[in-house]
């Protein structure tokens, strides 16, 4: 294991959820927009734009045309599946930890429904039964190893009939973990976990063993935001043989 105090390489430490918590909230209250949520205060908004463009078609790609379809969005943030879907006839649900995220989304997308909640801890008797898509999308790597298996035990027992997982994860053979890191980017510390891509896979397999892989890779290039050590690994999962 390499440590520089904040920056560990290997090994596994644990983050602090409340200043994750902390840091995502403060930038729900001062956010312009969707990028300056979701990217770095330097970053252009066409590097965010094709980002989302590009994952959205992937997304869509596998739903064709289905209608009145019903989509439980678990860490919806600032709402961009949101505004994404809101011309399409579906069922959205979203759910974030931040209430900030919650309360500006249930303004903004009146025919959409939201519920602050923690993703490893959600309330099941809020949420419709099952859900024909489940959209978990850069939310894994805000939550520590001892409870990363609850997420997965909730998406199993919601059994949905399509999987959309996708998280920044490590692109140098070994976990890479910020541990209140203060970034140049957002000019705030910040903590996440960039596990390597086998270990979500091996989640998928303990838990969600009745899902197929549609497709999987790496989402970002060299114009959309990948990095030096990270990169947006994605999975489409589908129920069934």
């Amino acid at each position: 294991m390499q440590v520089n105090n904040t920056r560990c390489y290997g090994d596994k430490i644990d983050i602090d959820k409340t200043q994750v918590k902390d840091f995502w909230s403060e930038r729900a209250k001062n956010a312009k927009d969707l990028n300056t949520v979701l990217l770095g205060n330097q970053k252009t908004s066409e590097e965010g734009d094709l980002r989302n463009k590009e994952e959205f078609e992937l997304v869509e790609n596998f739903l064709g045309r289905l209608e009145n379809i019903s989509i439980l969005d678990i860490g919806c943030g600032m709402g961009r599946w949101a505004n994404n879907l809101k011309d399409r006839n579906c069922n959205y649900t979203g759910v974030d930890f931040s209430e900030d995220f919650t309360n500006f989304n249930k303004k903004t997308y009146k025919n959409m429904k939201f519920y602050t909640m923690d993703a490893e801890n959600l309330d099941l008797s809020l949420l419709d039964k099952t859900y024909n898509l489940i959209i978990i999308n850069g939310v894994l790597m805000y939550i520590n190893d001892d409870s990363l298996y609850k997420v997965f035990e909730i998406i199993k027992t919601l059994n949905p009939d399509n999987i959309y997982l996708q998280e920044s994860t490590s692109v140098i053979n070994e976990r890479l973990t910020l541990n209140k890191f203060y970034s140049q980017e957002l000019q705030k510390d910040y903590s996440t976990i960039y596990r390597v891509p086998e270990d979500y896979e091996k989640y998928i397999k303990n838990y969600l063993p009745e899902y197929r892989t549609l497709d999987k890779g790496l989402l970002l290039h060299e114009h959309s935001g990948a990095r030096k050590e990270t990169n947006a690994q994605y999975w489409i999962l589908k129920r069934g043989k």
